[in-house]
């Protein structure tokens, strides 16, 4: 019996180790998701990735970025929205001043409810 259980748990964290390598990619239906994924570009980092509902009912995905240098620093946010394999991208320039995290809020033309209601979506960032 415990060399089952032991079984089922090894094979539960080899399963999520494997996927461990997707570059900051979020799936499913809405919600405040976080996949831990982290994307840089000099001294920038990604933290979080959480998909909203805008004040005028888009998709707004917010992405929170550290700066780890002491100087302000500016990088292009890539940000793609794939709905039912209908691609949607927004690239942005973030500034962030040094030692500080923040939060940034791209807007999308499409509507949450779509988001909500597709059958299939995912969202990737890349900093440059």
């Amino acid at each position: 019996m415990r060399r089952r259980d032991a079984l089922q748990q090894f094979g539960l964290v080899a399963a999520l180790a494997s996927t461990g390598g997707c570059a900051a990619i979020l799936g499913g239906r809405g919600g405040n998701q976080d996949d831990g994924d982290r994307s840089r570009a000099g001294n920038l980092e990604s933290l979080k990735i959480r998909p909203k509902k805008g004040d005028d009912g888009k998709l707004v995905v917010v992405v929170t970025i550290q700066n780890h240098g002491d100087s302000e620093e500016s990088a292009e946010l890539e940000v793609t929205a794939d709905l039912n394999d209908v691609v949607h991208e927004m690239n942005p320039t973030v500034t962030v001043p040094g030692k500080e995290t923040k939060d940034v809020e791209v807007p999308f033309e499409v509507t949450y409810e779509k988001y909500s209601e597709a059958s299939s979506t995912s969202i990737s960032i890349n900093l440059k």
